[in-house]
C-alpha cells in the first residue's frame, strides 16, 4: 500500500471490529414472525428478502443498522453490503457474510468502497480455500487480516460524496450508451421490416425492372421441385427393377400454399410463398449428448444463434462417425430456426454459411435448405422482423414452460418473395446494415465494459490512495478515534472481568 496523506491511517478490520460473529439465531422457531434477510442472492436486487421464518431454512445471524456485510463465499467476494435502517423486523443476515458492525471511526460507506477498491479485493481472492468453485470461500483469519487505509471521519465523508458523485456520472454515461445499443436494435428491425415490405429496395427496384416476377420465379421453382420429385421417383423404380404404376404421379404432395386472405399488399413485382413451396422440407437436429472436448464435428445449438446471426462460441461435439451423418451435416446456405426456447426466443434465424466444416446442428434447432441461393436470407429476414415476431406469436404452443413451434407449422410460414434479380440486392443491404449495427453493438459493449470494469477501480484507487477530495488540517487524525475505540474496547473488557455473577444460588432442597 502506498504512503498515505497525514492523519490517514492503516487498520486490519480484526483490530475495527474485534473479530466477532453475529450471534446465531434459528428463525425457524419464530415461523409466524416476519423477518428482513439479507441473503447473498438478494444482493442484486439491492433489497433484503421479507420471509417468514417458517419459509427460512438454516439458521442465520443478527445484524443492526449500519452494519456493513463482506461476502465471504466465491465468486461474489466482490459484493459488500450494509444493513438498512431499522424496520419492524428482525434484520438478519446469511452466515456467508462478515458482519462488520458499525464503530463510531468508520462511516460504513467509506468501508464499503474501501472492501470493493483493487488493494482489498486483491488480498481477499487470494485468501480463498475449498475445494473449488462455489465452495471456495474466504478464510476468516484472512478476512480479519485484511487491512483498509482509514481518513479522518469528515474527509471519509467527503470521500463518498466524491465518489458517489463520480459514479453517477458514469451510470448516467453507460445509461445513455445502453440507450445508443437500444436504438441500433430498433434499427436492426426497422431494416428487416424495409426488406420484407420492399421499402428497402423501392428506388432500386424502379430503377431495375425485372424479366420475371416474383410469381413467375415461384411458378418456375414449384415446377422443377415437381421435376425433381417425379425424377427421384423414377430413379426409385429403375434401382427397384420395377415400372412405374400409371397413377404415379398423382402421388406428389403438392406443398402448403400461403393463405392470402389476411396478408397484407406487397409491391409489383412480389408474391406470397411459403417455405414449403421454395425448399425441399425440413428436418429436426440430433438429440444425441454431445461432449464439450474440442474434437469431432461441432453441433450448433440455440444458444449460437445472437441477433440473427450464428455464433460459434461454447460449441459442443459429436464425433465424426456418428450414425446420424452425413444427413444431419450442414451445407452453406441452410437456413436454421429455433423451434424450441422461451416465448420471446422461439423463432430466432439465421443462416449458415459453410464454416466451420464439418458442421452439424440439435434437436431445439430445424434445418431448411432452400432451392435457391437468395431464398435463406430473404425467409431468415422476414422471420427475424416484425412480420416474423407476429407469426410467431399467433402460432406458438407452450410446452413445460418453453415455447415451441413445430416443422409443419414452419412449412406454413408466408413470407414475401421478391423477383430473384431484387432478392441479391435485398441480402447485400440487409447484410450491409447487420454488419454495421454487429460492429457498432460491439464497440458499445467494450466500452461499457471498460467504463465499468477500470473507471470504477480507477476511482477508488484514487479515493483511498487520499487523492480524491482535498484535506482538511483541522480534521481530527484517524489514529486518535481508533486510540479512544482501542480505550473503550479495553474498559468494556474490565467491566466484564468485575461484573458479579447474575446467577442466583438455589436453596438446598430439604428431605423430610
Amino acid at each position: 500500500m502506498s504512503a498515505l496523506p497525514a492523519g490517514w491511517v492503516v487498520a486490519e478490520l480484526g483490530a475495527l471490529f474485534g473479530r466477532k460473529r453475529g450471534s446465531a439465531l434459528a428463525p425457524a422457531k419464530q415461523p409466524d414472525r416476519r423477518f428482513e434477510l439479507y441473503s447473498v442472492p438478494a444482493f442484486k436486487t439491492g433489497r433484503p428478502e421479507r420471509p417468514l421464518g417458517a419459509e427460512v431454512g438454516s439458521s442465520k445471524q443478527a445484524v443492526l443498522p449500519g452494519t456493513v456485510l463482506l461476502c465471504r463465499i466465491n465468486p461474489r467476494i466482490n459484493r459488500v453490503w450494509i444493513v438498512g435502517e431499522r424496520s419492524d423486523n428482525p434484520q438478519i443476515a446469511s452466515t456467508e457474510w462478515i458482519a462488520l458492525r458499525r464503530v463510531e471511526a468508520v462511516a460504513p460507506r467509506f468501508l464499503m468502497y474501501a472492501l470493493r477498491a483493487p488493494a482489498a479485493r486483491g488480498h481477499l481472492t487470494s485468501s480463498v480455500s475449498g475445494v473449488g468453485g462455489s465452495l471456495m470461500r474466504v478464510r476468516m483469519a484472512a478476512a480479519w487480516q485484511t487491512r483498509v487505509p482509514l481518513a479522518p471521519l469528515p474527509e471519509q465523508h467527503r470521500i463518498v460524496a466524491k465518489i458517489e458523485s463520480l459514479f453517477a456520472e458514469l451510470d448516467e454515461g453507460i445509461a445513455a450508451l445502453k440507450r445508443a445499443e437500444a436504438n441500433l436494435e430498433r434499427y436492426r428491425a426497422s431494416v428487416l421490416k424495409a426488406a420484407v415490405e420492399g421499402r428497402l429496395t423501392e428506388r432500386w427496384r424502379r430503377e431495375n425492372p425485372p424479366e420475371e416476377t416474383g410469381e413467375e420465379l415461384l411458378g418456375r421453382i414449384l415446377a422443377e421441385r415437381r421435376r425433381w420429385w417425379e425424377e427421384e421417383q423414377l430413379a426409385k423404380f429403375a434401382a427397384k427393377g420395377r415400372k412405374p404404376p400409371g397413377n404415379w404421379k398423382a402421388k406428389y404432395k403438392e406443398p402448403v400454399a400461403p393463405d392470402t386472405g389476411t396478408l397484407p399488399e406487397l409491391p409489383d413485382g412480389w408474391c406470397w410463398a411459403t417455405v414449403d413451396q421454395v425448399s425441399d422440407g425440413v428436418h429436426y437436429g440430433s438429440s444425441t449428448k454431445t461432449s464439450p472436448d474440442h474434437e469431432g464435428v461441432p453441433v450448433l445449438r440455440m444458444g449460437n444463434i445472437q441477433d440473427g446471426t450464428l455464433s460459434f462460441d461454447n460449441l459442443k461435439y459429436l464425433p465424426p462417425d456418428h450414425s446420424e451423418f452425413p444427413r444431419l451435416l450442414l451445407a452453406a446456405g441452410d437456413l436454421l430456426f429455433n423451434r424450441t426456447n422461451s416465448a420471446e426466443l422461439v423463432g430466432k434465424t439465421a443462416v449458415y454459411r459453410g464454416s466451420p466444416d464439418p458442421c452439424s446442428f440439435a434437436s431445439y434447432l430445424i434445418r431448411v435448405r432452400m432451392l435457391r441461393p437468395h431464398l435463406s436470407q430473404i425467409v431468415a429476414n422476414a422471420l427475424n422482423g416484425p412480420h416474423g415476431r407476429t407469426w410467431v406469436a399467433s402460432v406458438v404452443s407452450q410446452q413445460v414452460g418453453q415455447a415451441n413451434v413445430n416443422g409443419t407449422k414452419l412449412r406454413a410460414f408466408p413470407f414475401p418473395l421478391p423477383p430473384e434479380t431484387e432478392q441479391g440486392e435485398i441480402v447485400r443491404r440487409s447484410a450491409d446494415a447487420a454488419d454495421s449495427i454487429t460492429r457498432s453493438t460491439a464497440a458499445i459493449h467494450a466500452l461499457l465494459l471498460h467504463r465499468a470494469a477500470v473507471l470504477r477501480q480507477s476511482i477508488l484507487k484514487s479515493a483511498f490512495e487520499g487523492r480524491l477530495v482535498p484535506q482538511d488540517p483541522a480534521d481530527e487524525p484517524a489514529a486518535v478515534l481508533l486510540d479512544r475505540i482501542r480505550a473503550e474496547r479495553a474498559a468494556e473488557r474490565n467491566r466484564r472481568k468485575r461484573r458479579p455473577s447474575q446467577r442466583k444460588r438455589q436453596p438446598k432442597t430439604q428431605i423430610a
